[in-house]
């Protein structure tokens, strides 16, 4: 009995302690980050990529709208050019890549909760329907039958045998982003290859991305629309004159298509080695206003320094109320954006 009122006594004094952190948070810019919104274990494909289910989406909703005044892109875009400061605690919701239960699952409910997110897309996959890269990752990793598997050019194998698919898929796609000496349809079939897969024919994406109709009727119903460039190629690994392509044309398209303007993009990956100071130069001689990158944290403003490179948290893993607030919490002392 004293060891079971101690361990409810220390499990009140976490909570109790997180609690009061998560009520003194401090004023900034909260940006939620998803991509998909289902069950992992229905994708033949990268598990990753699935952020929560539907349930846990609702839930996710209501704490936004309960503890933070939730903005548009487009209103955040207005503060920058007022030049106004952020004093309260403002949060954004954005996806990316643009899968298609964005539209079914997503769409519907941020309308019911009169909320309006952010969705960037990558043109190619809704011109060209085809399986994305980190998706042929783990459909890689999902029938492979080897334990390990290693490029000629990588220093060390991957492991790909153990714990679960998340992990296994996670290693493989790590060591696929690293590797800026090939492009990504040669490492591609490099792996495929390696592994003896190159005879077996993936599943037809079929209705994977949303199109362009289903884009329009977003963008004509309160939704923001970004770029995610072309074809979601780590922009880092391109030259310059690609980039720039990746980074105009993406937006020129989407304006034509969506018949409005397109301000925002988000960094394929987004991570800290997926941009340069002289991608963030080309953001902006593309006409973007703001750029979202992968990497966690609050923003303190929208400045020249910083709006080219906004922090956001990423929803992963069916997180509950409660690891949402966790994950806050752990990055309330990590504040890089400062003026």
């Amino acid at each position: 009995m004293n060891i079971k009122g101690s361990s409810r006594s220390a499990i009140e004094i976490i909570s109790g302690h997180m609690a009061l952190k998560w009520q003194r948070r401090p004023n900034g810019l909260y940006c939620f980050n998803y991509h998909r919104i289902g069950h992992a274990a229905d994708s033949e494909f990268d598990p990753n990529v699935f952020s929560c289910s539907e349930e846990r989406f609702a839930q996710h909703l209501k704490l936004y709208k309960q503890d933070f005044d939730v903005v548009s892109i487009d209103e955040l875009i207005a503060l920058h050019i007022n030049r106004q400061k952020i004093k309260e605690r403002l949060a954004v919701i954005t996806f990316d890549d643009g899968y298609i239960d964005n539209y079914l699952v997503a769409y519907p409910m941020l309308k019911s909760a009169g909320i309006s997110a952010g969705f960037f897309v990558s043109t190619d996959y809704i011109d060209k329907p085809e399986t994305p890269w980190w998706d042929e990752v783990g459909w890689i990793v999902r029938h492979a039958e080897a334990k390990t598997v290693k490029l000629p050019h990588w220093s060390q194998p991957v492991n790909i045998a153990d714990g679960s698919i998340r992990m296994r898929v996670r290693r493989l796609l790590r060591a696929v982003k690293q590797d800026n000496s090939l492009g990504m349809t040669e490492k591609l079939t490099q792996l495929k290859q390696v592994l003896q897969l190159d005879s077996k024919h993936m599943p037809k994406p079929t209705d994977l991305f949303i199109n362009w109709a289903q884009l329009k009727e977003m963008a004509d119903n309160g939704m923001h629309i970004g770029s995610h460039t072309l074809s979601h190629n780590i922009l880092s690994h391109l030259s310059v004159e690609k980039q720039l392509i990746e980074l105009a044309q993406s937006k020129q398209r989407l304006e034509t298509m969506l018949n409005c303007n397109v301000s925002s993009v988000a960094y394929p990956v987004g991570g800290t080695d997926s941009f340069t100071q002289e991608t963030q130069q080309l953001v902006h001689q593309a006409g973007y206003q703001l750029a979202f990158s992968f990497m966690s944290g609050v923003n303190t403003d929208l400045s020249v320094n910083n709006r080219f490179q906004l922090r956001r948290f990423p929803i992963e893993e069916d997180a509950s109320r409660w690891q949402l607030k966790q994950m806050v919490n752990r990055f309330f002392t990590l504040w890089t954006n400062e003026i």
